[in-house]
């Protein structure tokens, strides 16, 4: 089995359900951003990748109408504002302030890792992360350093995870490949999945930052294998596990494990 052999298999796994059509799947291929050149609209995007980790975006953004709704209390997304009105430690006051503003449906829980106390503090993060940066052109200026280099680009992610409280090294991947940096996949629990049982990457190996590092090799040897991005082969494998084609509202349910023992049989694997 090659990549490309791989790659058109999957390919043709998704075309070959109901509803899905080749426009439909070029569709997903678009980043929700490319490159914004507001440092706010980049803030905004850390919020809300900061809102997708387990069942966060419904407790989060089901709660107050989508994280869109936090503008008037983060200042229009302005990340030197927040830093200005709330120091490191005043996750606390936010969440006291979102409550008071906007009145989220359903319990908060206050503990130290509850998802409400736990998103503030990303929020907080987040602020004082893209403070460091005078405007977006330097954001991008320091993030392609390590992005344009193939021997450094896992770094970069890696970099922002330990910036951040609350976005681990696979959501960082998701935010940098979601502004538009096209040549990052996420490895997501799909991904792992599909390629553990295709024996892509080591099924018996315990550590998660090495799986999330080999997913990550492979979604670029595959990739570059096609000549495509590693974005678009995220997507690929992305909606075969998930079956959410979210910009066109079609769900086609999960589909991991047919995926797998279809892939299997038809590999001899």
């Amino acid at each position: 089995m090659t990549n490309i052999e791989l790659y058109k298999f999957a390919y043709q796994f998704l075309l070959d359900k109901e509803n899905i059509t080749e426009k439909i799947i070029q569709k997903q291929f678009q980043p929700e951003h490319n490159k914004p050149k507001s440092i706010n609209t980049i803030f905004q995007r850390l919020c809300e990748t900061a809102q997708n980790k387990q069942m966060s975006t419904k407790v989060i953004g089901g709660s107050i109408g989508g994280v869109e709704n936090l503008k008037n209390i983060l200042f229009k997304f302005c990340p030197k504002e927040v830093s200005k009105n709330f120091s490191k430690t005043d996750s606390e006051k936010l969440l006291d302030k979102i409550i008071l503003e906007l009145n989220p449906k359903g319990q908060i829980r206050r503990t130290s890792r509850s998802i409400w106390p736990l998103f503030c503090q990303s929020i907080i993060d987040s602020a004082h992360f893209l403070n460091e940066f005078n405007d977006a052109n330097s954001f991008y200026k320091w993030a392609d350093l390590f992005a344009n280099d193939e021997k450094s680009k896992q770094a970069l992610p890696m970099l922002i995870s330990l910036e951040i409280s609350g976005i681990g090294f696979p959501l960082a991947c998701d935010f940098l490949k979601e502004i538009g940096y096209l040549n990052f996949g996420k490895p997501d629990i799909h991904l792992k999945e599909i390629f553990k049982e295709l024996k892509l990457i080591n099924p018996n190996e315990k550590s998660t930052i090495k799986q999330d590092y080999e997913t990550l090799k492979i979604i670029d040897k595959i990739a570059l294998d096609n000549n495509t991005t590693a974005f678009k082969v995220d997507k690929i494998f992305w909606l075969i596990g998930s079956g959410n084609f979210y910009l066109t509202k079609i769900n086609i349910g999960r589909n991991r494990n047919i995926f797998i023992k279809e892939a299997k049989e038809y590999f001899n694997l």
